[in-house]
Formats: structure tokens, C-alpha cells, sequence
């Protein structure tokens, strides 16, 4: 009996040792030294089982995983890899076994190898490094390598596991996205240029137009003829304010258009801008005005230009769009705050013209568009005013919309609100009108030399008509050469100089002008709108610019600073 249990016991020992974990033997009910040793086996078994399982069953997985796994050993030499490293590579496990890791990957990669090993050791895991890995095929694949070690049942450092992920598709994604952002920027580029040439281009027989209608104007005229001659000045502004718009919407798109914060008197400066519109409004037999709440501080900080930009959009518009009846202005305070003095002001604009449908009342302010396509051909218009009124709105930290009118009531009404500063002292503001009547009075003290640098024939006649009504002696030349040649021989104080001439430019000419020891103001009297141009006109050595087409004020404001 004891030699039968003693062969059972070996037994049981021999397929355990051949991996049958399951085999088991029947226990006695003596509960003797021989049962103790069969439960120990078994246990044993069983434990082995566990143990096999666990390391299949992390097989399975390492074998299985998509991305490349590489196991090292702690001298970085290579132990281990899995089907998907030898199938993206081309190389078999047997081929790397015992090689140094760092002959996987490209000599250019050796200093981001170096960093990787230091953040591993230094913090015990490296994650997504991106190295180019080497295949037997010549070829190099990049890959998002994240290191870490790998410990053993004492919580010694074993080995070091790799888990490198194929970016090959990203990297590709990320070439298509850079070669269209570079397409987006050169056609970006190509679309300032454009706009700049155009500008310069419209401009310049512009300011004739509008420069000699104005001198008609100071002329003779019968009520025919004064008519005419309003009409023209008025299609040439609109003409103007079209080009401005559209170099402003390309602006606001380019992110280039800054606001400024200066303090003004509000009430000044906007009622300078709106009392024209009442003679507009007269004449369309409208009833006009603009009020200011009793809460507007007198002085604020904020944009002066860019406000009344929106306004006139806004009162163009209402003015436009109403035949009868009556447009209202008003400026509030909507909120205050003493200690950062700081404050919100609401403006609304109300008409009594052909409103707007409720539906179309989102569409409005994008770009191109209007609330009734068919309302371009009876009033005109390219749709950019309100786009270009709610993008500065959102650069002034406001908010712009459309209060929805009681059913039957006609009409439009827009308000926008911006935060601006204020100041608690009284507004020092000059008179407008008053200023206005002396700039028509303007004169120059006697012997005043002024030379005028433009290859447009019209441009030279009109500033120079313009100039010797206010007393200055002109000297005309057509080229930056023929400016230098004439400023050897006179000592002006100032010169006016275009800056897109044939042969030697207004830029060029300036800084040759400075290098002699030219001291006189120099100022751009140019088509070039943008800033950035008014800044490299500064930045040759010029003193200001004066913007084509400019009004008699803009040009006497000049000579006031300047002469």
C-alpha cells in the first residue's frame, strides 16, 4: 500500500513538472505525512499555473500591441522586440539581440538620445521623444519614443522598456498643414500687395478729383453748376470711404489694426462729425439730431477715430435707408466704475426707414452682405460698414446689435456700447468751428521755400495751387533725383515727397536727403495707406505723412505743425 502511494506521489510530481497543473490525487482520510506532501505538490502545481498563465497572457499582449515595444537591458542592449517592431523595421529580433540600442536610431538623433537617457534616469520615465528610427531598407521612420524601466518581485531595476509609436501619418499631416499655411500667407501677402497697389493706384487720381472739386468750389458758381460739382465730391467721397473700408476689413482680418487710447472731449469730436449730416439729412427734408446723456464725462481715453468710424457707418446707413421721418442719435453711460475709472457708453441710432426683417437681422454684419440683395440696386452699397462697425466694436471691448421694433413700427435702431476711460478734469478742447474758420485763413509766413516730389503732373499742379494760396514759394520735381538735385541748391523748409516714384522712390530719397544733412521736415504726402507703410516712411527719416486724398484742414494741419 505504501509502495502504491509512494509511485502515485511521483507521478503526481512528473506531470506537474511536465506542466498538467490540473492532474490531482485523492487525499486519504488519514490526513497522514503522505497526504501533506500530495497538497503541498498540488499547491505548488497550482501556483505554476497561475504563473505560466500570467506570463502567456503577457506574452500575448506584447506580441499583439500596434506600436513597437523594445525591451533593453539595464546596459541599454537590446533584449527583446515585438512583431510590430520587426515588421516596421525589417529586422528580426534574433538580428538586434545583445546590439546597443542607439544603432536603431539615425547619428542625427544622438543628442536627443542623450537627453532622453538623462530625463529616464533622472526621473525614471522619458515620454514622447521624437527620434527617426532605422529600417533594413534605408529608410528612416519617425517615431514617438517613451522610455521607462522595467523592475523585477524586489523592486530592482530589470531592464528598460521603449514604446515607440509610428508617426509617419501625422508627420505628413503636419508637412500638408505647413505647406498651407504657407500657401494662406504668400496668397495673404499677395492679396496686401494687391490692395496696396489698388490703394495707391485709386488714390492718386483720386486726390486730384476730390482736390480741385474744392477748389471749383471756392469759384463762381450758378446753382447748376454748384450742384454738379456736389454731386462730384460726393460720388468721390464715397468712392473714398469704399477704399477705406475695404483696406480696414483686410486690416481687421490681418489682426493689424490697433486702437488707441487718447483722451478727447466725446462731445467735440463726434458732434465735428456729425453736424455735416445734418445738411444731408436737410436736404432729403429729414429731421437730424444727436444728444449726449448728462452722465458722458466731458474728457474720455479711448479712440477718437475709430468710434466715429462706427458712427458714420451707422448714421450713413440710417441716413441711406430713410426717406422720410427722422434719425436720432444718442450717447449714454450704461456703467461706471469710480475706482478704475473706467466707463461703458451705449450709442443708438434710431430711423424711421425701411428696417430690417427679423430673420436677416444675423446676416447683417458679415461681410458682403445685406438684409435684401435687392436693396444694392435701388440704394447702393457693398455691405462692409456694419462688418467693419462690429469688428472694432469687438476690439474696444464692446458689444453691437439691433433692437427688435414693435410690430408696425417702422425703422431701424442700432446700439453698440465700448469701454473707454474718463477723466474727471474739464475738456481744454479748441472749438471746431472756430478752428475750421482759421485754417480757411491760414497763412504762411513770407518767404516760406517748399518743394513738392510727385510724378503725377495733376498731384504737383493741385498741392502747389494749394500751397501758394497760403503764401509758400513751391518748387516742383517729378523724381527722388531731381528732389536731391534741388535741395543742393535751396535751402527748403519742408519738403512734400511721394513716396511710388519711377527710379529712385520717396523712401530712398528721403534717407539720401537725411545722409547730407538735409534738417528740414520731410513729409510723405503719399497713396500708401497701411500703417505699415506710414512706418517705413518714418522710419526713413521722415516727420509725418499726409494721406491721399487729403482736405485743405488735413494739409494746413501740416504746415501748422511743421513750419
Amino acid at each position: 500500500m505504501l509502495k502504491k502511494r509512494i509511485e502515485e506521489i511521483i507521478t503526481l510530481i512528473a506531470e506537474v513538472a511536465n506542466g498538467n497543473f490540473d492532474y490531482e490525487l485523492e487525499l486519504s482520510d488519514a490526513g497522514n505525512e503522505m497526504d501533506a506532501v500530495i497538497a503541498g505538490i498540488s499547491m505548488l502545481g497550482q501556483e505554476l499555473k497561475k504563473s505560466t498563465v500570467s506570463r502567456d497572457f503577457m506574452q500575448s499582449i506584447y506580441q499583439g500591441v500596434v506600436d513597437m515595444l523594445l525591451i533593453l537591458n539595464t546596459d541599454f542592449t537590446i533584449r527583446n522586440v515585438n512583431e510590430a517592431f520587426e515588421e516596421a523595421t525589417g529586422c528580426s529580433e534574433a538580428e538586434l539581440t545583445g546590439k546597443h540600442f542607439s544603432e536603431l536610431f539615425s547619428e542625427t538623433e544622438s543628442l536627443k538620445l542623450l537627453e532622453a537617457i538623462y530625463k529616464l534616469e533622472e526621473k525614471g520615465k522619458c515620454l514622447n521623444t521624437e527620434l527617426l528610427l532605422h529600417t533594413s531598407r534605408q529608410s528612416t521612420i519617425p517615431a514617438s519614443c517613451s522610455f521607462s524601466y522595467l523592475h523585477d518581485n524586489k523592486k530592482e531595476k530589470d531592464g528598460i522598456l521603449i514604446i515607440a509609436k509610428d508617426i509617419t501619418e501625422l508627420k505628413k499631416k503636419e508637412q500638408e498643414l505647413n505647406e498651407a499655411r504657407e500657401k494662406a500667407e504668400a496668397a495673404n501677402e499677395a492679396k496686401s500687395h494687391f490692395l496696396s497697389s489698388m490703394s495707391h493706384e485709386i488714390r492718386t487720381p483720386l486726390n486730384g478729383i476730390l482736390g480741385f472739386t474744392n477748389l471749383l468750389q471756392d469759384t463762381p458758381l450758378n446753382a447748376t453748376q454748384s450742384q454738379y460739382v456736389s454731386l462730384i465730391q460726393s460720388s468721390g467721397s464715397n468712392l473714398s470711404k469704399l477704399l477705406n473700408d475695404i483696406l480696414d476689413l483686410h486690416r481687421i482680418e490681418q489682426d493689424k489694426i490697433a486702437i488707441e487710447s487718447i483722451p478727447f472731449d466725446i462731445r467735440a469730436v463726434i458732434a465735428s462729425h456729425l453736424e455735416p449730416y445734418k445738411y444731408l439729412a436737410r436736404e432729403k427734408k429729414i429731421d437730424f439730431n444727436y444728444t449726449f446723456g448728462d452722465a458722458v464725462p466731458q474728457v474720455i481715453t479711448g479712440d477718437p477715430t475709430r468710434i466715429n468710424q462706427i458712427l458714420i457707418n451707422l448714421v450713413s446707413n440710417a441716413l441711406k435707408f430713410t426717406d422720410k421721418g427722422c434719425i436720432k442719435v444718442h450717447c449714454d453711460v450704461q456703467d461706471v466704475s469710480d475706482v478704475s475709472k473706467e466707463a461703458v457708453l451705449q450709442f443708438t441710432v434710431a430711423d424711421t426707414g425701411i428696417g430690417i426683417d427679423p430673420e436677416k437681422q444675423q446676416i447683417i454684419f458679415d461681410s458682403f452682405t445685406q438684409s435684401d440683395q435687392s436693396t444694392s440696386r435701388k440704394y447702393g452699397g457693398f455691405g462692409l460698414g456694419l462688418a467693419i462697425s462690429k469688428r472694432l466694436v469687438d476690439l474696444m471691448g464692446g458689444e453691437i446689435g439691433i433692437d427688435n421694433q414693435c410690430e408696425g413700427q417702422a425703422g431701424t435702431t442700432f446700439r453698440f456700447s465700448i469701454r473707454v476711460g474718463y477723466l474727471e478734469e474739464k475738456s481744454h478742447a479748441s472749438n471746431k468751428q472756430v478752428e475750421f474758420e482759421e485754417d480757411k485763413a491760414f497763412m504762411l509766413q513770407e518767404g516760406i521755400k517748399v518743394l513738392v516730389v510727385d510724378d503725377n503732373p495733376i498731384n504737383v499742379f493741385l498741392i502747389q495751387e494749394l500751397l501758394e494760396r497760403v503764401g509758400a514759394n513751391v518748387t516742383a520735381a517729378i523724381s527722388g533725383l531731381e528732389a536731391l538735385e534741388a535741395s543742393d541748391k535751396t535751402p527748403f523748409d519742408m519738403v512734400l515727397m511721394d513716396i511710388q516714384m519711377p527710379g529712385m522712390d520717396g523712401l530712398e530719397a528721403a534717407g539720401r536727403l537725411r545722409k547730407s544733412g538735409f534738417k528740414s521736415p520731410i513729409i510723405a504726402f503719399s497713396a500708401n495707406a497701411y500703417q505699415e507703410d506710414i512706418d517705413k516712411s518714418i522710419n526713413a527719416g521722415m516727420n509725418d505723412h499726409l494721406c491721399k486724398p487729403f482736405t485743405f484742414q488735413e494739409l494746413v494741419s501740416i504746415l501748422k505743425r511743421w513750419v
